[in-house]
């Protein structure tokens, strides 16, 4: 079925207000083991011997159970690791740093300690493994104290049978900083592509002490880069949100800012600094995890965080605690009066400092300096709370925000909303804002259905133009835990892309007054999600973007520097935005109906050749992936080029689609 044919005009010399510079970013969370068993490019699960987890009491996310049974960390110093033919004890003392932990392997012959990575537990008994890539080297390194061993270090990697892909003898060296340790190193190639399992079997008779291992592939992000000195990336998953083009990189969260308890809040303090001086702690998401499994190793920290930014050209927006745990699960908080809530103001301006100090200026930023990036990161916005809201945590932002005004005078602050868009609390949020906005940016997050979604597209257009709003967290997907399993709805379908798109027009219109934009949750490893509803999945070998990532890619990537008035009446259901720069005019439009569309776009000064790229699927499409499966794509992004000719073009606009047409303009004239 067709529609009625609409005409648009985007006319560039109408182009008004500037479009805000960070639009579209990316959140970046630790959930769905996005870093520590994704982003980290170290294979190894407790590679240190100290891994953090949660009591294995407490696995819901309700109030009344956090209190009841108080968040307790676990330390497992040998989860993820087994031995065979000899016998392992874990030991604590200031070898490599003060109280640090490591194993003490007492062999009689031959003994195998052996590691099977960190996707363990998830909802297949078969999910789990190294992903051993053939023609890809890996580097193994690892701290070993002899003691009274005699003998040789083998590692290795294994396959599911048990059977050696690559084997190769460690060849040890003195640790200059650790007398008595020293550096281990091999590179093990295996011949083929399979899930595998890493080993390092000791041959010879005595006790040994083992620490800080490494199994990193050399294709890794960094690879080579001095500033890469500490912890490095999987490239593959760097590329897929380089695709993305961020304006801006939120991290570390999400509720893991704020902590299941306020001794459990991020604290960016344990994240930089060599890898070994980095202690783990339990992550908030082991609550949705078999026996609590989920560490924070922190081997990617603030500093790898910076870096990331600082590669992929776009801002960091660090978000900070306020002294308050979760309030979607804990109502414990930090007295604002105390020294504790005290010394968490004072780490926000540490943080500062550590990111934009001169070395010689600050101790913090030596700590970066000796990292190897001695130059100043760029540090403009700090979000303060996740979704804090209500009495307290305003006090508590308060007193953060004039102690960063009077510390940095130029930074601005982002202001939490709260978990919801709406209510009493959304609406303190917004009195306190407008009390003092210098300088504040509003934090409105969302998980709606797709049809509350769409119906967003025109949320901001009536927003007073004092306060910039950021849209911190959004998806058009109810989390699970709110929706009955008979009626949830399948994550990552077309339908749920489109209806983003539909509220991605409405930011485009409103880009004077949004200020910034992220999707959440960015990364998922298959089989391993404590969020259904993400924007990059992957598996041990691969990447897949979803639908979702396709829309969100289609959009960041052809926003421009003003906003165009579209002048023409558009059929119900039917969204369009437009911005211009001084080489193009780029529309999108968006048919949320079952009817085609025909469109003549009128751009007055345009010729040749226009760009265009569409999204269009059933509701249902999305793009799967499997454990070990290389992907099935549903949903694809189709390209082309329209002649545009006396500054106009005609396209059909298909049912259930999305639309970006990129129109060049003629340089300006003289």
């Amino acid at each position: 079925m067709t529609a009625r044919a609409v005409t648009l005009t985007a006319d560039p010399a109408r182009a008004s207000d500037e479009v805000s510079p960070l639009l579209i970013g990316a959140f970046l969370e630790d959930i769905n083991h996005a870093i520590d068993g994704g982003l980290g490019a170290n294979l190894l699960a407790n590679h240190s011997f100290e891994g953090a987890y949660l009591s294995r009491r407490l696995h819901t996310n309700s109030i009344a159970a956090v209190t009841r049974h108080r968040p307790r960390r676990v330390t497992d110093a040998l989860r993820h690791w087994t031995v065979s033919g000899g016998a392992v004890r874990v030991r604590v003392d200031d070898a490599l740093v003060a109280g640090s932990r490591y194993a003490r392997l007492e062999s009689t012959g031959t003994a195998v300690l052996r590691n099977e990575g960190h996707a363990r537990g998830g909802r297949s008994r078969s999910a789990h493994g190294i992903g051993a890539r053939r023609g890809v080297s890996y580097a193994v390194t690892a701290r070993v104290r002899r003691g009274t061993f005699t003998g040789s270090l083998v590692a290795r990697l294994v396959d599911r049978r048990g059977r050696a892909l690559a084997s190769s003898t460690l060849t040890l060296t003195p640790d200059p900083a650790h007398q008595g340790w020293e550096v281990a190193t091999a590179t093990l190639r295996p011949p083929r592509t399979t899930l595998a399992a890493f080993e390092i079997a000791v041959r010879g008779r005595g006790v040994l002490d083992l620490d800080e291992l490494s199994l990193i592939p050399a294709d890794h992000w960094g690879a080579g880069d001095p500033r890469w000195s500490q912890g490095v990336l999987r490239r593959d998953l760097v590329e897929a949100i380089a695709a993305l083009e961020p304006r801006f990189v939120r991290f570390p969260g999400g509720c893991i800012v704020e902590g299941l308890a306020c001794d459990n809040a991020y604290d960016w303090k344990r994240t930089v600094g060599p890898l070994e001086t980095r202690r783990p702690d339990y992550n908030l998401w082991a609550l949705s995890t078999p026996r609590g499994d989920y560490s924070q190793s922190y081997q990617v920290g603030f500093y790898e965080y910076f870096l990331l930014c600082e590669d992929l050209g776009a801002a960091p927006l660090p978000v900070v605690g306020a002294g308050m745990a979760c309030q979607l699960r804990s109502r414990e908080t930090v007295p604002v009066d105390s020294q504790v809530f005290g010394q968490i103001v004072q780490d926000v301006l540490d943080l500062i400092d550590w990111a934009t100090a001169l070395p010689e200026h600050s101790e913090w930023a030596r700590l970066r300096a000796d990292a190897g990036h001695p130059e100043p990161f760029p540090l403009d916005t700090i979000a303060i709370g996740n979704e804090n809201s209500g009495p307290g945590y305003l006090e508590r932002f308060r007193r953060i925000r004039e102690a960063v005004r009077e510390h940095a005078p130029g930074i601005r602050v982002v202001l939490s909303a709260g978990a919801l868009a709406w209510g009493t609390e959304f609406d303190q949020a917004w009195e306190e804002a407008r009390r003092d906005p210098a300088g504040v940016v509003v934090d409105e997050h969302f998980y709606k259905s797709p049809t509350w979604t769409i119906d967003a597209a025109s949320r901001y257009d009536d927003y007073p133009r004092d306060v910039p709003v950021a849209v911190g967290e959004y998806a058009a997907n109810l989390p699970s835990a709110l929706v009955p399993k008979p009626v949830r709805p399948t994550p990552n379908q077309f339908r749920s892309a489109l209806a983003e798109a539909a509220f991605l027009t409405g930011v485009e219109r409103n880009a004077d007054v949004v200020a910034m934009t992220s999707f959440a949750p960015l990364l998922n490893l298959v089989g391993h999600g404590q969020w259904e509803h993400n924007l990059i999945d992957f598996n041990p070998f691969t990447v897949i973007p979803t639908a979702n990532h396709h829309v969100q890619r289609l959009f960041s990537t052809t926003v421009r520097d003003r906003i165009v008035p579209l002048e023409g009446a558009l059929p119900e259901g039917v969204l369009a935005s437009a911005t211009a720069g001084s080489d193009a005019v780029s529309v999108k439009l968006v048919n949320t109906t079952g009817r085609r569309v025909p469109v003549r776009l009128r751009v007055p000064g345009a010729s040749g050749e226009a760009h265009l790229e569409a999204l269009s699927a059933r509701d249902d499409a999305r793009n799967r992936l499997r454990w070990a499966g290389r992907g099935r794509h549903e949903v694809r992004p189709r390209v082309g080029d329209v002649p545009v000719r006396d500054g106009e073009l005609r396209h059909l606009l298909g049912a259930r689609s999305v639309v970006a047409v990129t129109i060049p303009l003629p340089p300006p004239s003289g």
